[in-house]
C-alpha cells in the first residue's frame, strides 16, 4: 500500500460499491486507499478540492534508504538528471564560480567523504562553491551540488560544510525530486478532473471549487511535502556524517549559527517549504540521542 501524509490515495476500479466524499475524507485521515472508480463527479470534486485526494494512480517503491514507500513512478532518475543538466549548465555560464582553489578544494573534500558514506562514491557528483553572498546550497537530480559563497562565510567547520552536503546528498539517495516530480504531475491530471467535473456547475460555485483545489493542493500537499523531506534529509545527512567521521553535534550548532544570520526575518513555518531553524535544531537533536551517535 502507498500511503502519502493524511492524504487519501485513489486508484480507478470499475468494480465495487459506490464511494462517496465523506468516505473519501475519512480514508484521508487515516491515510488510506479509496476505489472512487464509481464515484460521483460532485463528490469528486468535493474530496480534490479538500486537497484529500492527491494522485492518479498509485506507483510507489520503498526506498531502501529510508524504508519509506514512496509515489516515484513517474520519473526516473536518468530522465530527471537529463532534465536538470540544463539547468545546471544555464547556472554555471550566469554564476561565476567562486576564485577561491582552497574554498573549492574544501567543498569537493567534504563532497567526496559524504558521498562514500552515502555509498554513492561512483555517482558523477559536481560539488561547486558560487561567488554569490547568497547563504543557500541546493542539489540538483544527476549529483551536481552548488554551494554559495555566503553559506562557506558562515560555516566555521568542514563538520558544517558536511552537515550541508549531508543533507544535500540525503535529497539524492531519498529521491526526493522524483516523489515530488511523480506528485506535481499527478496533481496537474487531478486539476483537470477538476475543470471537468464541475463543467455542470454554476460559474461561481465551480470558480469557489477550483480556488480552493488549487489552494489546497499548495498548502495541503505542496508544502508539508517539502518541509517533510528536508527534516529526512537532514536525518540521512546525520547519518553521513557519523559514517564519514564527523562530529554529529554540530549539525545543530550550524543551524544556531544559521538562525543567527536570519535575524528573524523567516515566513511562518505553515506557510514555508522549509522548517523553521528552531524545527531542525530539535528535530536533530531528537534523532541524534536516539541513534545513540552523541548525547545533547
Amino acid at each position: 500500500m502507498c500511503q502519502y501524509h493524511d492524504h487519501a490515495l485513489f486508484c480507478r476500479d470499475e468494480t465495487g460499491p459506490a464511494v462517496n466524499a465523506d468516505a473519501v475524507l475519512a480514508a484521508s485521515a487515516a491515510g488510506t486507499v479509496v476505489d472512487v472508480g464509481k464515484m460521483h463527479r460532485r463528490d469528486l470534486l468535493r474530496a480534490m478540492a479538500t486537497g484529500s485526494l492527491v494522485m492518479l494512480a498509485p506507483a510507489c517503491a520503498t526506498n531502501p534508504e529510508t524504508g519509506r514507500s514512496q509515489f516515484v513512478g513517474l520519473a526516473s532518475d536518468q530522465m530527471l538528471a537529463g532534465m536538470a543538466l540544463q539547468s545546471w549548465q544555464q547556472l554555471r555560464a550566469e554564476t561565476p564560480a567562486y576564485n577561491n582553489p582552497r574554498a573549492q578544494a574544501r567543498l569537493a573534500n567534504v563532497g567526496g567523504r559524504i558521498a562514500v558514506a552515502a555509498n554513492r562514491p561512483n555517482d558523477p557528483w559536481e560539488f561547486v562553491v558560487f561567488d554569490s553572498p547568497e547563504k543557500n546550497a541546493f542539489v540538483l537530480p544527476g549529483g551536481k551540488v552548488g554551494f554559495y559563497r555566503g553559506l562557506m562565510e558562515v560555516a566555521e567547520r568542514d563538520d558544517h560544510i558536511a552537515s550541508v552536503l549531508g543533507h544535500e546528498v540525503g535529497h539524492v539517495t531519498g529521491r526526493h525530486a522524483a516523489e515530488r516530480f511523480s506528485t506535481q504531475l499527478a496533481l496537474q491530471g487531478v486539476m483537470i478532473g477538476a475543470q471537468v467535473a464541475s463543467q455542470d456547475m454554476d460559474p461561481r460555485t465551480r470558480g469557489i471549487a477550483l480556488t480552493a483545489l488549487g489552494l489546497g493542493a499548495q498548502v495541503g500537499v505542496l508544502l508539508p511535502f517539502s518541509r517533510r523531506d528536508e527534516l529526512e534529509a537532514d536525518r540521512l545527512g546525520v547519518d553521513y556524517m557519523h559514517t564519514a567521521g564527523y562530529d554529529v553535534r554540530e549539525s545543530v550548532r550550524f543551524w544556531e549559527l544559521m538562525a543567527q544570520e536570519g535575524g528573524g526575518r523567516r515566513p511562518p513555518e505553515f506557510l514555508s517549504t522549509h522548517p523553521s531553524p528552531e524545527t531542525r535544531m530539535a528535530e536533530l537533536r531528537a534523532y541524534i540521542n536516539t541513534r545513540g551517535y552523541a548525547t545533547m
